[in-house]
């Protein structure tokens, strides 16, 4: 992906999933990476379940807006599958979507699974991951939205080593154990796709 226009990114899920930390650690990897970069506000319900949806532009000139037009996001991050949907039109023809496939079980009046993950698998440059079975695989409960970051940094122009800087960072004050399962976490989501693969 090259940086000589404005790039977008979107970023959806619900309320309690880590969407907030997420766009603050791309926002520091494309800064370090010698970028300009800005982070819209995030807009929607901070509680538990509600609709969020934060929003990344990037550019190696400076920006003055963050925020992203309808057909406009080179990147769809989504810890949700039903809020990928829900923003799915943001994304352009060229574009990239992650999403987690599992969904948050207890909301109200969900669409059949089924039917959501056949829609996401529709849209063209769709990537969908089990994130609860990657979770019991690496014994971290937390490891879906980490693994998801991981796979959507194939898509970015920021170094693999960059990105391990700045997640350590984020969860040191957590302990080692928790950067440590981070960090891998990270590595499996980006593994996800074969080398040759990025955008």
């Amino acid at each position: 992906m090259s940086a000589t226009r404005i790039h977008g990114i979107v970023l959806a899920g619900v309320g309690g999933q880590g969407i907030l930390s997420m766009a603050q650690i791309l926002l520091e990897a494309l800064r370090r990476s010698g970028l300009h970069a800005l982070q819209s506000e995030i807009h929607g319900m901070s509680q538990r379940g509600g609709s969020v949806q934060a929003q990344v532009c990037f550019a190696d000139t400076p920006l003055t807006s963050p925020l992203i037009e309808e057909g406009g996001a080179d990147l769809l991050i989504a810890l949700e599958p039903l809020e990928a949907l829900r923003y799915v039109s943001m994304l352009r023809i060229s574009g990239h979507l992650v999403t987690a496939e599992d969904p948050v079980a207890d909301m109200e009046g969900y669409p059949p699974l089924e039917d959501v993950h056949r829609a996401l698998r529709a849209v063209r440059g769709a990537h969908l991951l089990d994130t609860e079975s990657l979770a019991r695989k690496l014994a971290h409960k937390q490891a879906g939205g980490m693994a998801i970051l991981g796979l959507a940094s194939r898509f970015l122009p920021v170094p693999e080593e960059t990105w391990r800087e700045v997640i350590a960072q984020r969860f040191e004050a957590k302990g080692a154990r928790i950067v440590e399962k981070n960090l891998e976490a990270f590595s499996a989501g980006r593994q996800l796709l074969p080398e040759g693969v990025e955008a």
